[in-house]
C-alpha cells in the first residue's frame, strides 16, 4: 500500500532578526513548506519585504499574528523568533487563532510564563508545539544517544559526565540580550541541558549550581554557570547510588581562547570512557580495571553506526524540528515534534534550577517542577 505524500503547510515567521533569518533558510529548503508571512514591529523592515528575495510581496508582512489572519491568511505553522520574555504571549496568542507554533529557546523568562504554554499545549491537544533546542539534531549527539542505547554497552553502566563549554563572546552581549540577568543560562545553557537528556536517555533530577560573572567582566548579568547535575531514569530518582552525574561548566567571559580549547563532553562508564567528536563517539575501553595505564581498546561508534535521524534521515538541526512538525500536523497532533512543550519543560526547568541553587546555596530537587503538572 502506497504512503500518502504529505500535506504542503503554509508557515509565517515572527520577528525577522538573526534567528528569523535562519528559519527562513531552513523553511526556503524544506520541500513541506511555503512560507506566506513576515511578523514583525519594525514598520521599515516590513516595507523591504519584496527584496528579501523570500518570494513575498509588500502586502505579506504584519505586525501581529492577529493582522496576517485577519488580512491575509491564517498559516499552519507560526515560527517565534522574537526576544524571549515575548514568547509566552506570542504563543497563546498564535495558539488561540488555532495555529501550530515553533517557539524558538529559551522557552520563556520565568517559570509560569513557560508553564502557561504547557498548558495551552495541554488545552489543544490538536496543535502541534516545539521549541527551537536543536542541538539534540547533531550527528554526533545522534550517534551518541544510539551508543548509550545498546544493550549491553560495551562499556557498561554511565557513572559520570564531564560536560564544557567554553566560549568568548565579547566585553558585552549584542542586541537586547545583553540586558539579560542570565545570559548564558537563558541563551546557552538550555541546549546542553537539553542535549544531555535526549543523549542518555534521563532526567537531571538535582542540580547544585553557582551563577556568576567572573570578576573582571563587565556584563549586565551573569555569563557563567558551574554545576553538579545528577541524572536518572524515572524507576532511579529516589535512588542515588543509581544517579548519573555531570559537572558542567558553561561561560561565554573566560577569554578569546582557541576554539579547540572551548568544548568537552566526555562519559565515564564502568569499563572505559567515551567522548564525542565530529565522527560520532570515540570510545577507549580499558584492558586492565585493576592496573592503571594509558592503554586502551580504541574503537567508534559512527554516524553510519546510529542509522538515520530519528528513523527519518535527511533532515538535522532546526530542519528535523520542521519536519517532526509536519508529520504531527498530518497525525492531527498526535505525534508530536521531539521539542513538544512537555518535553522542552524537562529542559528548560534546570536553567530555572540552576538559579534558584545559586540564589539559595543549596541543592535543588527538579522535579518538583514538573510533577503532577506534566503527568
Amino acid at each position: 500500500m502506497k504512503s500518502m505524500p504529505k500535506k504542503k503547510k503554509t508557515i509565517a515567521i515572527c520577528g525577522y532578526g538573526g534567528m528569523g533569518h535562519g528559519w527562513g533558510r531552513d523553511i526556503k529548503n524544506h520541500p513541506d513548506y511555503e512560507l506566506r508571512g513576515i511578523i514583525d514591529t519594525d514598520t521599515e523592515l516590513l516595507e523591504n519585504i519584496p527584496k528579501m528575495k523570500l518570494g513575498l510581496d509588500e502586502d505579506q508582512g504584519y505586525i501581529s499574528i492577529e493582522d496576517m489572519v485577519r488580512f491575509g491568511e491564517k498559516p499552519d505553522v507560526l515560527v517565534i523568533a522574537t526576544p524571549i520574555p515575548t514568547h509566552s504571549g506570542l504563543v497563546r496568542e498564535a495558539m488561540d487563532l488555532g495555529v501550530n507554533v515553533i517557539c524558538e529557546k529559551n522557552m520563556a523568562s520565568d517559570l509560569q510564563q513557560a508553564k502557561q504554554m504547557v498548558q495551552k499545549a495541554k488545552d489543544h491537544p490538536e496543535l502541534c508545539t516545539a521549541v527551537g533546542t536543536q542541538y539534540r539534531y547533531g550527528g554526533q549527539n545522534w550517534a551518541a544517544k544510539k551508543f548509550f542505547e545498546l544493550d549491553p554497552n560495551p562499556l557498561g553502566k554511565l557513572g559520570m559526565i564531564l560536560w564544557e563549554d567554553w566560549g568568548w563572546r565579547g566585553e558585552k552581549r549584542w542586541s537586547w540580550r545583553r540586558f539579560l540577568p542570565d545570559v548564558y543560562l537563558e541563551d546557552m545553557a538550555v541546549h546542553w541541558f537539553d542535549t544531555m537528556r535526549y543523549v542518555t536517555g534521563m532526567d537531571i533530577v538535582q542540580v547544585k549550581a553557582d551563577n556568576f560573572m567572573p570578576n573582571y567582566s563587565g556584563w549586565f548579568g551573569s555569563s557563567t554557570v558551574l554545576a553538579n547535575l545528577a541524572l536518572a531514569k524515572p524507576e532511579h530518582w529516589g535512588d542515588r547510588h543509581e544517579w548519573t552525574w555531570c559537572h558542567f561548566a558553561g561561560d561565554w567571559q573566560r577569554g578569546p581562547i582557541r576554539s579547540d580549547r572551548s568544548s568537552r563532553q566526555e562519559f565515564y562508564c564502568e569499563k572505559g570512557f567515551a567522548k564525542l567528536s565530529q565522527w560520532g563517539v570515540e570510545t577507549f575501553a580499558y584492558k586492565q580495571r585493576d592496573v592503571q595505564s594509558d592503554d586502551f581498546e580504541e574503537d567508534g561508534f559512527l554516524l553510519a553506526d546510529a542509522g538515520p535521524m530519528e528513523g527519518i534521515g535527511d533532515f538535522h538541526g532546526d530542519s528535523m524540528i520542521l519536519e517532526m512538525m509536519s508529520r504531527g500536523i498530518d497525525s492531527g497532533g498526535e505525534k508530536q515534534p521531539g521539542t513538544n512543550f512537555k518535553e522542552a519543560f524537562k529542559s528548560f526547568v534546570v536553567s530555572v534550577a540552576c538559579k534558584e541553587s545559586s540564589f539559595q546555596g543549596t541543592p535543588v530537587w527538579v522535579p518538583k517542577y514538573w510533577r503532577g503538572f506534566l503527568d
